[in-house]
């Protein structure tokens, strides 16, 4: 019979598992469903933190300096990610400036944010740290920015033949936070976490 502290609970299917050490840089995943469950990694949160620190410096150039400057027929314009997002509203495309909004912003905005209240002990009380790693599983599907960065090159080599197109600060920004939310979530492991939580709180906490 498996004790109750190695038993872990499938976010995906609510398969129990029993955990076991891994070695470095192994990961766990469900035998049935295959979903992603932990890993060993040499990172400490104190280096979580720094890079969530410095994702968190990024955010205003990433979403307020320029991502690209245009000269079409004459008119210098320049285009940045929240105010592409506002032109959608105005346009009246609600649900397509809504999902960049929450794919590009919210979503790693919240990703960083929950990180950074995991790692730095914000959220050590369980009845808070349940929901914050909630919150963070949440996140983590939804934050899309390499999506965003595809779509924003695809839209630019199309304009490099009707206008003069140049790069601006904030898509190097951008790029430079995408970076760093694809760490995260590659070096983030939530199982250390949910082991603080109380068994039945966090077999509770952890189903869909």
């Amino acid at each position: 019979m498996m004790e109750p502290s190695s038993v872990i609970v499938c976010p995906a299917c609510d398969l129990l598992i029993q955990r076991k050490a891994l070695p470095l840089r192994r990961h766990a995943h469900c035998p049935r469903c295959h979903q992603h469950l932990y890993g060993r990694y040499a990172f400490r949160p104190s280096q979580l933190m720094a890079l969530t620190i410095t994702g968190l410096l990024l955010l205003p150039s990433a979403f307020f300096e320029p991502l690209i400057y245009l000269r079409l027929g004459g008119v210098n314009s320049d285009a940045d990610l929240l105010r592409g997002i506002l032109v959608l509203f105005g346009e009246g495309e609600w649900w397509v400036a809504g999902l960049v909004l929450w794919c590009a912003v919210l979503a790693p905005v919240g990703l960083l944010a929950g990180i950074f209240a995991l790692a730095s002990g914000l959220a050590k009380r369980w009845q808070i740290l349940a929901p914050t790693l909630k919150l963070v599983e949440v996140f983590r599907h939804w934050a899309m920015l390499e999506v965003y960065i595809v779509s924003l090159l695809v839209a630019l080599f199309k304009l490099i033949d009707i206008a003069d197109v140049q790069l601006g600060g904030g898509l190097l920004s951008l790029g430079i936070l995408m970076l760093l939310n694809m760490t995260l979530l590659i070096l983030f492991d939530p199982a250390p976490y949910w082991a603080r939580i109380p068994l039945k709180e966090a077999a509770d906490d952890q189903r869909p």
